[in-house]
């Protein structure tokens, strides 16, 4: 890629990272799969043929590498017997009875995404998270646009349903 083509990619970095946090759910992973994909970006640029966005371009190979290095990173902690939790989701705050709850929203939050399916949740966090038009969903993952949409409305159904399913049984204890 030539400077001005590296500049576009450096626009796209903290997407990338956002993206790259959502699949890992690890800060430090999610930088290492960003790096890992800019090189790959850098390295495979006459690859690029511009059917697509550079956006979604990038987007496709950022979530290829937080895959391959979840699969990695469990085969690593299979190996150690360790078991990798969602991370946490606190605001950072001077409050602690605010932090805590802002820990425990972002830890039921994470833990309704991480139990989605994988296509919901891949599709509900492209258009609902990231921003991506549903027509954008599609292209990056390879499906129609209706699959997209249904795949949202499922995600949000199940999300719903779990989440008023969780605040009722606090309610009752």
């Amino acid at each position: 890629m030539s400077d001005p083509a590296t500049h576009e990619l450096t626009q796209h970095v903290p997407r990338m990272y956002r993206v790259a946090l959502r699949v890992v759910a690890d800060a430090d992973l999610a930088h290492d799969v960003v790096q890992t994909a800019c090189v790959k970006a850098l390295a495979g640029a006459g690859k690029f043929e511009g059917r697509s966005s550079l956006g979604t371009w990038l987007h496709r190979i950022t979530v290829n590498c937080a895959r391959d290095a979840l699969r990695s990173d469990a085969r690593r902690q299979r190996a150690q017997g360790q078991f990798r939790d969602c991370p946490e989701g606190a605001d950072p705050s001077d409050d602690p009875a605010g932090l805590a709850e802002n820990r425990e929203l972002g830890r039921m939050a994470m833990a309704l995404l991480c139990g989605l399916p994988d296509e919901c949740r891949a599709a509900f966090e492209l258009t609902q998270l990231d921003g991506y038009t549903y027509d954008e969903a599609a292209e990056i993952e390879g499906q129609p646009r209706g699959t997209i949409a249904s795949r949202v409305w499922r995600a949000k159904k199940l999300l719903l349903t779990e989440m008023n399913a969780r605040v009722a049984g606090r309610t009752r204890q």
